[in-house]
C-alpha cells in the first residue's frame, strides 16, 4: 500500500451526498470525478486490475466506507469537516497518529489490533475496512449463540490488558481531579436537563460520594498507560477470522488504564439490559470482561486498587448513558441508581 501524502491545499473534503432517504448502510453509486475516488485510485490503489465501479455507504455521520466492486476493494474515510469543520485538518492527524502510536504498542497481533490507518487528504483520514460484528450487535444476538459472548469479553479484557501494560508512561502524572470535575459536570447536567430535575437530595448525595472519592490518597497514585480512550460497545469490532480489531482512537491519550475497564463496563451492563436482559446479567458479564483484564495484567501492578477505580469511572460513565434523551425516563432514573450504588460501595 502506498503511504498517502498530505495536499497543501487548503480545501477540505466533505462527505459525499447520499440520495434523499438513504440509511445508513445503505450503498449508493459515486461517480468516477468523485474526489475520494480519485485520491484512491491516484494514491491508496494496489490492486492487480484498475477499478471502474464504485459505490459508498455511511456508516456514521462522519465515517464512509468505500466499494470498489469489481474486485470487492474497499477503505474507510472519516471526514472530520463533519466533527470540527475548519479544524478538520488537525483532527484527522491527530487521530492518525494516536493510532499509529497504538499500532507501535500492539503490533498486528490477530488476537487484538487496532485498525490500520491508511494515510490522510484534505482533513480526512482514510483507514482499513474490518468486516465483522461490533461488540454491541454480539451483545444483540447473544442468545442465539450461547458461550460465545463471555468468550468475545475475554478477547476485550486480554487486548485491553495487552495495550496498558505495553504502553506504561512513567512521566505521566495521574490527575484524578479531572475525573471528579467530569463526574460533577454530569451530576450538574442531569439536575438541568435530566431525570435530575427535582431531586435535590439525590443530587447532593452524588456530589457527596464524588467528593469521597476524590479525597482518597489511593486514587491518585497509580500508573499512567496509553489508554483507548473511548472503549464503547460500538469501537470493538469482531472478524470472521478472529480476535478483535479496536476502531476510533481520537479520544486516546495517557491516562488511568482503569478508565476504559470501567467506561467499557458500563457500556456492557447497559446493552446487556438494552438487548432483552436485566442489569443482574450484565454486571455478571462486565464482571467477567474484569476479571480476564486483571489475570493478564503484570503480576507487579496492583489490579484490586485497578477495579476500585474502575469501578468510579464506571459509575461516571452510567451517569454519561443517563443523558441520553431516548431513554425512557424510568430507564434514566435505574442508571443514575445504578451509578449512586456503585460510588457507594
Amino acid at each position: 500500500m502506498k503511504s498517502s501524502l498530505r495536499s497543501a491545499s487548503p480545501t477540505l473534503l466533505s462527505p459525499p451526498a447520499a440520495p434523499q432517504g438513504s440509511q445508513v448502510r445503505n450503498w449508493f453509486s459515486l461517480p468516477d470525478t468523485d474526489p475520494v475516488v480519485d485520491h484512491i485510485k491516484t494514491v491508496m490503489w494496489d490492486q492487480e486490475n484498475a477499478p471502474t465501479r464504485w459505490r459508498t455507504a455511511r456508516l456514521s455521520p462522519a465515517a464512509y466506507v468505500y466499494w470498489e466492486q469489481e474486485t470487492g476493494w474497499k477503505v474507510v474515510a472519516k471526514f472530520y469537516i463533519s466533527k470540527t469543520g475548519d479544524a478538520a485538518s488537525h483532527h484527522a492527524e491527530r487521530e492518525y497518529q494516536r493510532t499509529r502510536q497504538a499500532w507501535e504498542y500492539l503490533g498486528a497481533e490477530q488476537a487484538g489490533r487496532p485498525v490500520k490507518p491508511l494515510g490522510l487528504w484534505e482533513g480526512a483520514l482514510f483507514l482499513e475496512f474490518v468486516p465483522g460484528l461490533t461488540l454491541e450487535d454480539q451483545i444483540a444476538i447473544r442468545r442465539s449463540q450461547p458461550g460465545k459472548l463471555a468468550h468475545i469479553l475475554a478477547t476485550v479484557g486480554r487486548f485491553l490488558a495487552t495495550l496498558h501494560a505495553n504502553s506504561v508512561q512513567p512521566d505521566a502524572t495521574p490527575d484524578f481531579g479531572q475525573a471528579a470535575d467530569y463526574a460533577h459536570r454530569l451530576v450538574d447536567n442531569l439536575v438541568k436537563h435530566g431525570v435530575l430535575r427535582g431531586h435535590p437530595g439525590v443530587q447532593s448525595g452524588l456530589e457527596l460520594l464524588i467528593e469521597k472519592w476524590a479525597s482518597d490518597p489511593l486514587v491518585w497514585e497509580h500508573p499512567q498507560a496509553r489508554s483507548h480512550g473511548d472503549a464503547t460497545t460500538t469501537n470493538f469490532i469482531f472478524p470472521p477470522q478472529g480476535g478483535v480489531v479496536a476502531i476510533d482512537w481520537e479520544r486516546s491519550q495517557a491516562a488511568d488504564p482503569a478508565a476504559d475497564v470501567g467506561r467499557l463496563m458500563a457500556e456492557v451492563t447497559h446493552s446487556v439490559n438494552r438487548h432483552g436482559g436485566n442489569f443482574a446479567e450484565g454486571d455478571a458479564f462486565a464482571e467477567h470482561l474484569a476479571s480476564v483484564y486483571c489475570a493478564n495484567l503484570p503480576s507487579d501492578w496492583d489490579a484490586e486498587r485497578l477495579m476500585c477505580r474502575a469501578r468510579f469511572y464506571q459509575a461516571t460513565s452510567t451517569l454519561r448513558i443517563a443523558r441520553n434523551g431516548w431513554l425512557a425516563h424510568l430507564d434514566r432514573l435505574a442508571l443514575v441508581l445504578q451509578a449512586f450504588a456503585l460510588l457507594a460501595k
